[in-house]
């Protein structure tokens, strides 16, 4: 299906309505050929008039006023009802979709449904029809035939208005099985779509189709309390996601880090996160895990990693008092990391399954993929039917030693697009096209993939499921039946490696050595490493290929993050420190920005033989606080101007932070002068006192005698 604006639909409109205007039948040809002779008649009624009446007097030509601008378009959209498909007989219906965006009315005309009875017989020319713009136009020198119309009234601006229009079996005709292009025309435009008209004696195919299960892309380790909350509220997506699987026979790829953010919470999580997870794992479905965070397989591999990444503890983000047991004395413990990470039972789980994101992986990734797993494990990749050309149609595949799984990614695509629509006639419309391909293939056994859509809509899900899977003679498969198929063989193209993404992995875990050296400060160094291994993780996830712009600002802020970490530790520099004692503490300030608690070694040295420094004192620095601490310092005589080292170091003796330089003033003599000078003063005034006493003593016994 194409939407035509009116800026360029009108002219094609007239060029595309010319082979199936020729070919109406019936009174509808009858009343048009009247038309026209209407038309010829007064035409030439008025040229008569021209010609035979007297000469009209000659007026003065009014000044035209300009005709206002549209300020916008008309858009057509046009599909079959439902998916597309009808049995031979039926009575297919059609949604038209007007839009007028433009500034003026639209007048009243009529919607007109056109069929062509030559069927389109490949992928490509599906392709061409409904997006001509894309290659080979197969309308060329196709005739089409008007099966269906309806009047419309005016439709104003800014308006919208849905028409559905029937065709019935005597105006479709004996149409024999296939795939029909069919165009739709009306306010000006055009819209086209496709019909595909079943076969009664389809032979029994399997099928299957992979539906992913997982959260939005995002930056962080694990998904919080209250964004689980929000995703599993009745509206939420992963809501969404559940409801449409649920009595489906689809296979779910589901993402460890849903449901470990889930049980990592305990008791604390959101209840609806709880009925969401007890709901998953009760599902008989059958799934496999993605990788955490649903991260990227090829760019790791192309990264040079000898396997992929995993988590390496989620300990850290859970609260042993979330699972305590009611009535019990014992101590709470955590769960396993593996039993945090489990998406089902081993009735239902398949282990070993990998899926790189579509059009990531060529024959070098899943040859490293079957590498990795080593020669007791059954790896087994899924990988796009465009990358194994030439190959025969088939489900299960093998390139060298490496099983594959090989998904139709053109019926995949379509499937996506449908599974994020919220429209029924845009949704019904990639289902039309998702129908007509799968039809092409014949009685191939089929495997689908709703690919990692950024959004769906439940409806549109489930809709998008049943069109593979409720198709006549499809037969559903597990991936266990699957995968125990016999093998056909493969070569699987070369896919080039995403360079930007490759260097911001490779960036990633040279800075992760670094936070690793750096995290040996902390009491609990898992606090720091355990979540940046989840956030690297996360950030490589394959969510993000519907925006790389949005994730090279994501890796640019996990950068960022990281050089602002590697600093939360260090000493406040006091500058310059006047020290006048010969023994005396120098305080210093220990600066922890982390929301959790270090444990560091203060070192202070000094090149000069004037000071004695302690040169170690152990800083328990609480999270987020300054902590203040005391070096003892120890001054010979002497005076002048010094510098004194600080620095700190870890448990594990990393440096932590950088090294600072304090300045002091050394006046270590003054005390002893200042003692001196306080004793001679006291002396003296002592001094003073005494002989001044001693000369009023004498001068008291002089007086009587003078008196006598």
């Amino acid at each position: 299906m194409t939407d035509t604006p009116a800026a360029s639909g009108r002219s094609r409109a007239r060029e595309l309505a010319r082979p199936f205007a020729r070919a109406r039948r019936g009174s509808a040809a009858r009343s048009g050929r009247a038309a026209i002779t209407g038309l010829l008649v007064t035409g030439l009624l008025i040229v008569g008039g021209g010609m035979l009446g007297s000469p009209p007097a000659v007026a003065a030509a009014p000044t035209p006023t300009p005709s206002p601008t549209p300020s916008g378009t008309v858009v057509l959209s046009a599909s079959p009802t439902g998916t597309g498909l009808v049995a031979l007989g039926a009575e297919p219906a059609f949604s038209v979709r007007v839009r007028n965006d433009t500034a003026r009315e639209v007048p009243a005309g009529a919607t007109v449904v056109s069929l062509s009875r030559t069927p389109l017989a490949s992928d490509a020319e599906v392709a061409g029809w409904l997006s001509p713009d894309s290659g080979v136009d197969p309308a060329e020198g196709r005739a089409f035939d008007e099966v269906a119309r309806a009047d419309t009234d005016d439709l104003g601006a800014g308006d919208e208005r849905t028409t559905g229009i029937g065709v019935t079996a005597e105006s479709l005709g004996d149409l024999p099985p296939g795939v029909y292009p069919i165009l739709v025309s009306g306010a000006g435009e055009v819209a086209r779509t496709v019909l595909t008209v079943a076969r009664p004696d389809a032979a029994p195919r399997t099928v299957g189709i992979v539906v992913p299960v997982t959260a939005p892309a995002r930056e962080t380790g694990l998904l919080t309390s209250a964004e689980l909350g929000e995703l599993t509220a009745p509206d939420g997506e992963l809501t969404e996601i559940l409801g449409a699987v649920t009595g489906t026979p689809a296979i779910l790829a589901v993402d460890p880090a849903v449901t470990a953010a889930i049980r990592v919470l305990g008791s604390s999580a959101p209840e609806s996160a709880r009925d969401w997870l007890d709901s998953l794992m009760g599902l008989p479905n059958e799934r496999f895990a993605l990788q955490f965070g649903d991260a990227d397989l090829a760019v790791q591999i192309h990264a040079g990693l000898p396997g992929p990444l995993q988590p390496t503890t989620l300990s850290p983000y859970a609260d042993p008092a979330d699972f305590r047991v009611s009535g019990s004395s014992a101590a709470p413990t955590v769960p396993e990391t593996g039993a945090l990470l489990s998406v089902g039972g081993i009735e239902t789980t398949a282990s070993d399954v990998f899926w790189p994101a579509t059009g990531t992986a060529g024959g070098d990734v899943v040859a490293a993929i079957d590498a990795q797993a080593g020669p007791d494990a059954a790896a087994l990749s899924l990988v796009p039917g465009s990358t194994t050309p030439g190959a025969a149609a088939a489900v299960r595949a093998v390139a060298g030693s490496a099983d594959l799984l090989v998904y139709d990614d053109t019926v995949s695509r379509e499937l996506t697009a449908a599974a994020a629509q919220t429209d029924a006639t845009e949704r019904s419309a990639r289902l039309a096209a998702a129908t007509a391909l799968t039809s092409l293939r014949g009685d191939a056994p089929l495997l689908a993939a709703i690919d990692r859509p950024a959004a769906v809509d439940q409806a549109s899900l489930r809709a998008a499921i049943t069109t593979v899977t409720s198709t006549p003679a499809a037969v559903p498969a597990s991936l266990t039946e699957l995968r125990s198929a016999a093998p056909v063989p493969v070569e699987v193209a070369a896919v080039a490696a995403a360079e930007d993404r490759v260097s911001a992995l490779t960036g990633f875990l040279d800075r992760e050595a670094d936070l690793a050296r750096f995290a040996t400060a902390l009491v609990e160094p898992d606090q720091l490493t355990a979540r940046e291994r989840t956030s690297i993780l996360q950030v490589m996830g394959n969510g993000w290929f519907s925006d790389l712009e949005a994730w090279r600002v994501a890796a640019s802020d996990h950068d960022a993050a990281t050089t602002t970490t590697l600093g939360s530790i260090g000493i406040a520099n006091p500058g310059t420190i006047n020290f006048l004692a010969t023994s005396a503490p120098i305080s210093v300030t220990v600066r922890n920005d982390l929301p959790w608690p270090v444990s560091v070694v203060l070192l202070a040295e000094t090149d000069d033989p004037r000071l004695i420094v302690q040169r170690s004192t152990t800083v328990e620095a609480g999270a987020q606080q300054n902590t203040r601490v005391d070096v003892p310092v120890e001054a010979r005589v002497g005076s002048g101007e010094t510098d004194l080292q600080l620095r700190l170091l870890s448990a594990a003796m990393v440096p932590i932070g950088s090294t600072e330089l304090i300045s002091l003033t050394v006046r270590a003599e003054w005390e002893s002068v200042g003692i001196t000078a306080v004793v001679v003063i006291v002396v003296v005034l002592l001094a003073g006192g005494i002989v001044r006493t001693i000369i009023k003593v004498r001068r008291r016994r002089a007086t009587p005698k003078e008196s006598v």
